[in-house]
């Protein structure tokens, strides 16, 4: 399986089904290599969708508040890997699942903080990823989040003493641990399961994006999925990217 170059364009041109897609860094699911390609689970996913639905699409990987955004003013374009929550179900057409994402409470692996659900971290300094998914459900439940403009930037707050827990995705948060050798996280608790998928501007075309939720379930069924996440997970699980 071929990974995506930034801006690269996909398939053979086709005016009336092209997508632009928008991504943001948020490894296993998408992120930039150092030779400059994009790859993860979701880009590997969306690179044989888009071959077998013969679409034009260009990829291109942006801050998350802007890709967001992007998806939401301008026809045509999309949005990926975004959590599907019942806020957004109705702002956006919906291609998925492409991941599934399953949040967690983390601290590092010597810490003593004490909590088993959110209510109890209420007494730590939590922190999180702006305008992320993750980071809106705690705060929505009254939990205070010390934001970071990427989520990355947690772990450097975490081994320094600024945050006491982070709350971030099951594979994400490890992933960066491991990058910025901050050493082990722990997991206190897992607090909620969730889906993540293409999120397109209400006006895109039906179209493609019915022939790209064909070939996404014929691939779950037949295992060409499952053998990209693990591909992907047992490649890129322990190097830099």
């Amino acid at each position: 399986m071929g990974v995506l170059a930034a801006g690269m364009l996909l398939a053979a041109p086709l005016a009336a089904d092209s997508l632009m897609l928008t991504t943001e860094s948020y490894p296993p699911f998408n992120f930039e290599t150092e030779t400059g390609e994009l790859d993860g689970i979701s880009i590997r996913v969306m690179d044989a969708l888009l071959d077998v639905a013969q679409v034009d699409a260009e990829i291109r990987l942006l801050p998350w508040s802007r890709a967001y955004a992007e998806a939401q003013s301008d026809p045509g374009t999309c949005v990926f890997s975004t959590t599907r929550t019942s806020e957004r179900e109705d702002l956006f057409t919906w291609v998925g699942p492409l991941v599934e994402n399953q949040w967690h409470a983390f601290v590092l692996e010597g810490s003593d903080v004490d909590a088993q659900s959110l209510e109890d971290l209420e007494r730590y300094r939590v922190g999180g990823y702006r305008d992320d998914a993750v980071a809106l459900f705690v705060e929505g439940r009254g939990i205070p989040v010390d934001t970071a403009p990427n989520d990355r930037l947690n772990a450097r707050k975490l081994a320094a003493n600024r945050i006491d827990v982070w709350v971030s995705g099951e594979h994400l948060a490890p992933w960066y641990a491991r990058q910025e050798g901050i050493g082990e996280l722990r997991s206190l608790f897992a607090f909620n399961d969730t889906v993540m998928s293409l999120a397109c501007h209400p006006e895109t075309a039906r179209a493609p994006l019915d022939r790209m939720q064909e070939e996404l379930d014929a691939m779950r069924a037949d295992g060409r999925y499952a053998a990209i996440v693990e591909d992907v997970l047992d490649s890129n699980g322990e190097r830099n990217d």
